[in-house]
């Protein structure tokens, strides 16, 4: 009886030794993991932020050079870049897990470390729902899954309370000056305008990221500008656009610097985005 026992405690935990994690990742490549993954390189800003939030920054062994939030991001390992990661540092740190994005990091990337045999997990979030997939499929990955759920919960709820004003402003968002860019309606910043209460004058382009021109700019006649580079201002796009004098947004002095951080990253930190248009929005 003794030894039937034993048998039996020892097959369980040879079946639980290995239970498969399995996940889809956003390039719908299967993955699966024998156990929870303990030493993680991050390759995007947003990543080390949602392994953050899901109390996983113990677990990260590396960082880009961008990661700054949190602040506890700073102490971690730099690997390099986005798009320019030290390879041989990187296999010095012997990761079980590498997250990727499709957007920020390079294909070139994703094919030399998989060549090199590390797991990677790719993350796409196009809008607050693939932002949320993220959080929960590296908490599934990460055997934290009821704590990222409560979380996504909880980011959900602080979106459904933020109050959205009467009245509806023509938003333009400087991404970039040269040449004119800003967010179309296929991207999380796009959202994070609409959830604010705002019309963002880019939302007409399939394009995820459409180039303007000056005239264009002047038609859609913005009630509120926002700019993510903190070193233009209001003076630097008079000296490159002259004829902009006449924009509600210039005339009536509704230009607002929004941290690129947090508008910018598609991570946990777009709920405070929302909250931080939603009171700019109010003081139209």
């Amino acid at each position: 009886m003794k030894k039937m026992f034993s048998l039996v405690f020892s097959l369980l935990l040879i079946s639980v030794s290995f239970a498969q994690i399995e996940v889809v990742d956003d390039l719908n490549r299967k993955i699966q993991f024998s156990n929870p993954p303990k030493r993680i390189v991050s390759l995007a800003p947003s990543i080390t932020e949602t392994l953050f939030f899901l109390g996983l920054g113990d677990r990260i062994v590396g960082v880009t050079r961008y990661c700054n939030y949190p602040p506890e991001a700073r102490e971690k390992q730099i690997i390099g870049g986005v798009i320019d990661p030290n390879y041989e540092l990187i296999v010095s740190l012997k990761p079980d897990l590498i997250i990727m994005t499709v957007e920020g990091n390079t294909k070139e990337s994703f094919e030399r470390l998989s060549g090199l045999g590390f797991k990677i997990f790719v993350t796409n979030p196009r809008n607050f729902d693939g932002i949320f997939k993220t959080v929960l499929d590296i908490g599934k990955i990460c055997a934290v899954e009821e704590r990222a759920k409560f979380l996504v919960d909880s980011l959900k709820s602080d979106l459904e309370r933020i109050e959205k004003p009467k009245n509806k402003p023509k938003i333009f968002v400087l991404l970039s000056l040269n040449p004119l860019m800003t967010a179309g309606k296929n991207t999380f910043i796009n959202e994070i305008i609409e959830r604010a209460g705002g019309v963002n004058i880019g939302r007409r382009s399939n394009q995820n990221y459409p180039i303007f021109n000056r005239e264009e700019i002047l038609r859609e006649n913005p009630d509120i500008l926002i700019l993510t580079d903190p070193n233009i201002d209001r003076e630097e796009l008079l000296r490159n656009f002259p004829e902009w004098k006449h924009l509600k947004a210039i005339n009536e002095n509704r230009i607002f610097k929004v941290d690129p951080d947090i508008l910018l990253r598609p991570s946990p930190r777009v709920v405070l985005a929302v909250k931080i248009i939603s009171q700019l929005i109010k003081k139209f």
